[in-house]
C-alpha cells in the first residue's frame, strides 16, 4: 500500500501546569459521514457482560461494481470490525462508545460481508451503531446503516467474520433506539475540520504521587498509537514545524507531553488530553480514516498513556525511545474545561 498521510490535532489543558505545545496549520477535504439515519442495535437474547456477533451482507445491483467503503462505527462497550474476513480495527481504548472509529476499506466488486464482535459491561450501556458509505467504480455511492436488517448471534462463533460463514440461523437485530446526538449515547465522529472535545476525557498524572500534593517540577507522558490501517507498513519520516523528529518502518505515532508544576510548593496537578488523528492513505480520494484518543478519568481504562517517577530521560519524546518500564498514568480529580478554539492540525 502507498504511504499514509496522517493529520493529528492535539489539545491539552492542565491545572497548575505550563506546557510546551507545537502546532502547524494544515487543510484538507473529506466526505461528510453521519450516524443520523443509523440505529443502536443488539441481539434480543444477550445480557450485560455478553459478547455479540453481528453481520451484514451487501451485494450491488447487477452490472455495478464496488471498490471501497468508508465506515464510522462504535459499540458500547468494545468492538472489533472485520470486512470479508479481514480484521480492520477496533475501539481505540476500552469503554469508548462516545467516540466512533473511522475506517477506509477496499471492497470486493460484488458480494461483501461486514462483521463485528461487540461486548458490553453494563445493562445501561448496550448497543452497536455504524454507517457505511460504499463507493462504486463509476463514482456513485450507497449508504448502509445499522438497523434490523443486520443479523446477530449471542456469542462469537469461530469463523463468523468469513465470507462463507452461514448466518441463516441467526436472528435479526433489534433496534434499541434511534441515534441521538445528545446524552449518554452521543457519538463524536472524526471529521475535517476536526471538532475537538473533552467529552469522556479525564485528568491524569504520574502514578505513585498524591494528585493533591504534587511537588514542583516536570513529568513526562507518552502514548504510542498505531493507526487502524493494517496494510500500511511503508517507511515514514516525521517532521514537526519543519524539524526532523525521526523515521521508521511502521505506522506508529508517538505522542509525548512534558508537563510542569510551576508552583513553589506541592499542589494539585493534572493533564487532560484530547486528540483526533485523521489519516488519508495515499492514492485515495474522499476517504479518511480517523481515531479519537484521550486521557481517561476511569482508572486502568487508558493504559496506553504512561509516565515515570524517575528523572526525565533525554530523548523521551523520540519515536524510538523505550518506555516499556514506565507505569500507567493514574486518574486524578480536575475541573471541567471548555475548548475556546481548536488548535491548528499537525500534519505528519
Amino acid at each position: 500500500m502507498a504511504p499514509m498521510h496522517a493529520k493529528l490535532l492535539l489539545s491539552l489543558a492542565t491545572v497548575g501546569l505550563s506546557v510546551l505545545s507545537i502546532i502547524t496549520p494544515a487543510s484538507a477535504t473529506q466526505a461528510v459521514l453521519s450516524l443520523a439515519a443509523s440505529e443502536w442495535i443488539w441481539t434480543p437474547t444477550a445480557t450485560a457482560l455478553a459478547e455479540v456477533a453481528l453481520r451484514k451482507d451487501f451485494s450491488p445491483l447487477l452490472g455495478r461494481s464496488l471498490i471501497a467503503a468508508e465506515i464510522v462505527i462504535t459499540a458500547a462497550t468494545n468492538m472489533n470490525l472485520y470486512v470479508n474476513g479481514e480484521y480492520i480495527g477496533s475501539e481505540s481504548a476500552p469503554a469508548r462508545w462516545g467516540y466512533a472509529q473511522r475506517f477506509c476499506v477496499d471492497l470486493l466488486p460484488s458480494f461483501n460481508v461486514f462483521a463485528v464482535n461487540a461486548s458490553t459491561v453494563s445493562t445501561s450501556t448496550i448497543g452497536f451503531i455504524a454507517t457505511i458509505l460504499v463507493t462504486y467504480s463509476d463514482g456513485t455511492v450507497d449508504t448502509i446503516v445499522s438497523d434490523t436488517s443486520w443479523r446477530v448471534f449471542p456469542g462469537s462463533p469461530a469463523g463468523f467474520e468469513r465470507l462463507e460463514f452461514d448466518d441463516t440461523a441467526w436472528l435479526p437485530a433489534i433496534s434499541l433506539r434511534a441515534y441521538t446526538n445528545a446524552g449518554l449515547y452521543e457519538v463524536i465522529i472524526p471529521s475535517d475540520p476536526p471538532v475537538l472535545t473533552f467529552f469522556s476525557a479525564g485528568w491524569v498524572w504520574t502514578a505513585g504521587i498524591s494528585a493533591t500534593a504534587v511537588p514542583p517540577g516536570s513529568r513526562a507522558f507518552r502514548r504510542t498509537f498505531t493507526p487502524a490501517e493494517p496494510d500500511t507498513h511503508d517507511a515514514y519520516t516525521l517532521y514537526v514545524n519543519g524539524a526532523f523528529i525521526g523515521n521508521g518502518t511502521n505506522a506508529e505515532v508517538v505522542l509525548a507531553v512534558l508537563a510542569t508544576n510551576v508552583g513553589t510548593q506541592a499542589s494539585t496537578a493534572g493533564v487532560l488530553v484530547s486528540i483526533e488523528v485523521n489519516m488519508q492513505p495515499s492514492g485515495r480520494t474522499n476517504c479518511t480514516a480517523g481515531s479519537m484518543l484521550t486521557t481517561d478519568a476511569i482508572p486502568a481504562t487508558d493504559a496506553v498513556w504512561v509516565s515515570t517517577l524517575d528523572a526525565i530521560p533525554a530523548g523521551f519524546e523520540q519515536p524510538g525511545f523505550d518506555d516499556s518500564t514506565w507505569s500507567e498514568v493514574q486518574a486524578v480529580a480536575g475541573n471541567a474545561v471548555t475548548i475556546a478554539a481548536a488548535s491548528a492540525p499537525i500534519t505528519i
